[in-house]
């Protein structure tokens, strides 16, 4: 029975809901609109516009913008950059409302670029936090945990506490979100702790509630317990009745998981009576849940099913549907204990088919949130390369500027001297004139070919590393160990070929690499992403320095990754000595050889029944048939490997 709790427990967090009342903001709404339309100067009517943008950003989105856009007009009109950033920051704010993401982030990106400008930290850091607000509401944690923590930054800085609290919080939300408990309670704690300093008892009362929640949903009742009667002792003497339901109702839940239902129903018996009295109607969907279970480890079906088909039904009312697949499941584990398993089954499978759903909604999330992540990033080289092209522009109209100068100058020179001089000048300047504009266009045809290379080996590097990236994130939602190392042995592939153009943009031959410094980078590269430590496992590196052509660094750079791989990940599993990796590349007449040996444990006796058919080892094969190449693998104080290639191209330096 207890087992079959721990599953079932459901989450209980009373949110704080700070509302306004629209009647009551009639009178102000009417006053901002009299001074918008009668104020003298269009500073003191921006102010207005934005104002009544602001008021009306939950209720009217549409008319809220369309105030912030006049407001906007008139700051940029009155040239006050200040208000200017606030009105971008309001219509920012109502297209989040509105549900409309890329204008969103526009107009809040314009206020941060103002912000940013006229060097107001604290707004900056608000922003940041809008932004965030925004991802966050559409499941992008990624891009939500970036901007947070870019305003947690800020407003470490400006030591407004009351700000650095809320920012924990937010966080803590993601996390929370992101189904990592230890990170959110970790953030929370924070929270937590900033708001005692500052007695801000209301937002301390809201934070336990969350941590005793969290902590029930990760399975530490005992925690769960000390969080609830925290809460409970500060929701009474705060007098506020709704969270004392709440943390009674959390009191009951942990007691009721610990085989102590006595206790429990207790207190589940004071939650529903302050539920009622305080209206929570979230209370209800805990308090069902706990009155179902506790008849059903007293085997009163009747009584059991009576609770949590009225749990059933408010959440089938709000459409909750994570509550609904809990007391489905409920419902059907209560009709299997009495022996009706038809029933049980029927109930089974609506709690699956929410089930389904709900997951379908979790990948749909995650292939967005990596769909953002990744034109975030596609966005911000866009504005870096309309920078430079800004930059590149202003240059060039400068230089037109001074040639236009330097003509004028001239001409007034030639104009004072003798015809036949002057006709004698003028043919010799027009056959040089023609000259040097021929051979700038040579010299600008040759440099805009080098330049287009370097770009597109840069795009075909950045491109590899959005790949190498987008694995990594996926990686973070997988839980099955072969399926990680499946997944980290693909981005050190994608990794190796990334380095190679790396190296081509930055160094002035675009077909050849360095093998020597391109090999000691892979290496770095794949120690780090096994977490080697050179002093666990030594690297020694025999490798001439060659200057070798793309086409065969290709092959040999992902040749090295998968034998290089194979020793860090099998080796030095059970062998007890220090682990020694020996690696080279020589060129020998005619040939290229290349080697790689350990010490470790040595190939496996089924090692060319097993491993010869992996992936790593097709694709060694296929890279060697192309290239003319052998391998010889053997065991000689370790794993040793052997590989000659004739079909190599060389580079000059």
């Amino acid at each position: 029975m207890k087992s079959y709790l721990l599953k079932t427990v459901l989450i209980f967090i009373t949110p704080l809901i700070a509302s306004f009342n629209s009647k009551a903001q009639t009178p102000i709404l009417d006053s901002l609109k009299s001074v918008a339309e009668k104020a003298g100067n269009d500073t003191t009517k921006a102010n207005a516009y934005n104002a009544i943008a602001w008021n009306l950003i939950e209720d009217d989105p549409e008319i809220s913008i369309q105030n912030g856009m006049r407001g906007l007009q008139l700051a940029q009109k009155a040239r006050n950059k200040f208000i200017e950033a606030d009105c971008y920051k309001s219509i920012g704010v109502a297209y989040d409302y509105k549900g409309d993401l890329d204008s969103c982030i526009f107009f809040l990106n314009q206020s941060l670029s103002l912000y940013t400008k006229l060097n107001n930290t604290v707004k900056q850091s608000n922003v940041f936090s809008d932004i965030a607000l925004a991802y966050f509401a559409r499941g992008i944690y990624e891009l939500a945990l970036k901007n947070h923590f870019l305003s947690l930054e800020l407003r470490k800085k400006t030591g407004d506490k009351l700000l650095v609290g809320k920012a924990y919080n937010n966080i803590g939300l993601v996390y929370k979100g992101r189904k990592d408990y230890t990170k959110a309670i970790q953030y929370y704690n924070n929270s937590l702790w900033v708001k005692k300093e500052l007695n801000d008892e209301r937002g301390e009362l809201n934070t336990i509630l969350n941590i005793g929640s969290l902590y029930q949903n990760s399975g530490q009742y005992d925690s769960a317990l000390l969080y609830a009667h925290q809460a409970l002792q500060l929701a009474i003497r705060l007098k506020i009745t709704a969270d004392i339901a709440a943390s009674n109702a959390n009191i009951a839940n942990a007691l009721l998981v610990s085989n102590k239902s006595l206790e429990a129903e207790s207190f589940v018996q004071k939650a529903e009576q302050q539920a009622i009295e305080s209206n929570c109607k979230i209370c209800f969907y805990t308090i069902y849940h706990i009155y179902g279970n506790i008849f059903l480890q007293r085997k009163n079906y009747a009584k059991a099913l009576e609770y949590f088909n009225k749990g059933l039904s408010v959440s089938e009312s709000n459409k909750r549907q994570e509550t609904m697949m809990n007391f489905y499941t409920n419902i059907s584990n209560t009709y299997q204990q009495s022996g009706q398993y038809k029933l049980a089954l029927a109930y089974r499978d609506s709690a699956q088919k929410i089930d389904s759903v709900l997951l379908n909604k979790e990948n749909l999330r995650q292939i967005n949130e990596m769909s953002a992540v990744y034109e975030s990033a596609e966005k911000e080289k866009e504005i870096a390369r309309l920078n430079i092209n800004a930059q590149l522009s202003a240059d060039e109209a400068e230089e037109r500027s001074k040639q236009l100068n330097y003509f004028i100058i001239a001409s007034i020179l030639f104009l004072g001297l003798a015809a036949l001089a002057f006709r004698a000048f003028q043919s010799n300047k027009k056959k040089k004139e023609q000259l040097g504009i021929q051979n700038r266009i040579i010299e600008k045809s040759l440099s805009e070919k080098e330049v287009l290379m370097k770009e597109i080996h840069h795009r075909v590097k950045n491109n590899l590393q959005v790949v190498s990236s987008l694995l990594n994130l996926q990686s973070n939602y997988i839980k099955d160990e072969q399926a990680q190392d499946a997944v980290r042995d693909s981005r050190n592939r994608v990794q190796s070929m990334a380095l190679i153009h790396q190296n081509l943009y930055q160094e002035e031959n675009l077909t050849g690499i360095q093998i020597r410094e391109y090999i000691g980078t892979l290496c770095d590269s794949l120690f780090s992403s096994y977490n080697i430590s050179p002093n666990k496992i030594k690297l020694i590196k025999d490798i001439q320095p060659l200057m070798l052509d793309v086409d065969t660094v290709i092959p040999l750079g992902l040749i090295f990754n998968e034998l290089i791989s194979n020793s860090l990940k099998y080796a030095f599993q059970k062998n007890g000595k220090e682990g020694i990796i020996k690696i080279g590349v020589r060129e020998e007449k005619g040939l290229l050889r290349l080697f790689v040996y350990d010490n470790g444990s040595g190939f496996p006796d089924d090692f060319k029944h097993t491993h010869t058919q992996s992936f790593g080892h097709k694709m060694i094969n296929a890279f060697l048939q192309k290239m003319e190449g052998t391998i010889n693998m053997y065991n000689e104080d370790g794993a040793k490997v052997d590989i000659e290639i004739k079909n190599y191209k060389s580079k000059q330096a």
